[in-house]
């Protein structure tokens, strides 16, 4: 049985796709095609629903992602000492809320690297009830999200920062008054779907506050974009570390009683890179606490 074509099973359900996959893995999509199709005659059962375009994974498929990665990971392991090498080549697959692509995890994945030279990681940025699930699943070895509203006991919680939400304006905004910048100027919503976008909609309707939505979207980028080009307002947690995009926008707090929201790292308590993940959580801690923008937080 070909240690790779498990290799390429876990790509596609780490990617989604299985052209995806063929980019990751250096195959033709035909190649990704024909080794799902041999795994499967070699394990006798169906992995995808290929009634759906493009295939995606069955209940079965999905059963079986933990055991093939920890199957993979056994053979990473014993490999170094079978070839004589020194050390191993570490693989961490870690997923990320977008707005700390900019700043916080840059700065945390360049200290992980410069102690770990044979480390390689894979990231993924995407909101964090996808990454919640993904990591649930075993797709992910970890995940740098919002604190989830409830934990299952298989999974481990390590919080680093809380971010205060703040208005985001345009510097020619003169006011310094919260409620009427919200209600003067266009108002640019983070993603209903996500949880910070779930957050600010409470947060108005506590206040009484009515806004003149003008668009939505699911990255900060895109968020700080439009604000910079003076198409509206928007509310977001401010950033634990600086980033670019923030630097010639104003901020404007929201009182005492604003939201926050509580970053830390999600992975599954079997996990065999627990040493490495807390490796992890301690660079993104030291980063938050030499920014000095927001307080560090210890589980």
């Amino acid at each position: 049985m070909s240690i790779r074509r498990f290799k390429t099973f876990l790509a596609i359900a780490e990617l989604g796709t299985f052209s995806e996959a063929a980019k990751a893995e250096y195959l033709t999509p035909s190649a990704v095609s024909q080794q799902m199709r041999a795994l499967e005659d070699e394990l006798r059962v169906s992995l995808f629903d290929r009634t759906k375009r493009p295939p995606e994974l069955n209940p079965t498929g999905y059963a079986i992602v933990p055991k093939v990665r920890e199957l993979v990971r056994v053979y990473e392991s014993i490999k170094p000492s079978l070839s004589d090498e020194l050390a191993a080549v570490q693989n961490l697959t870690v997923g990320t809320v977008a707005t700390s692509m900019s700043g916080l995890m840059p700065k945390a994945l360049k200290r992980l690297q410069e102690a770990n030279d044979r480390l390689h990681v894979r990231l993924y940025p995407a909101l964090s009830d996808d990454l919640y699930a993904q990591v649930d699943r075993g797709f992910l070895d970890a995940a740098v999200i919002t604190e989830p509203m409830t934990l299952y006991d298989h999974l481990v919680w390590r919080p680093f920062t809380e971010e205060s939400y703040v208005v985001i304006a345009n510097g020619q905004v003169e006011s310094d008054d919260a409620r009427e910048i919200l209600e003067t100027y266009p108002f640019i919503r983070f993603a209903r779907k996500a949880w910070v976008g779930r957050t600010v909609d409470q947060w108005l309707v506590e206040h009484g506050i009515r806004v003149n939505e003008s668009m939505e979207l699911d990255t900060l980028e895109a968020v700080s974009a439009m604000v910079r080009n003076n198409l509206g307002v928007s509310i977001l947690p401010n950033p634990c570390v600086g980033i670019p995009e923030h630097e010639s926008l104003k901020t404007v707090d929201l009182g005492s009683d604003a939201p926050t929201r509580v970053l830390g790292v999600l992975y599954r308590r079997d996990s065999s890179l627990q040493t490495l993940i807390e490796l992890l959580w301690r660079e993104l801690y030291t980063v938050v606490e030499r920014a000095g923008i927001t307080r560090p937080l210890q589980s």
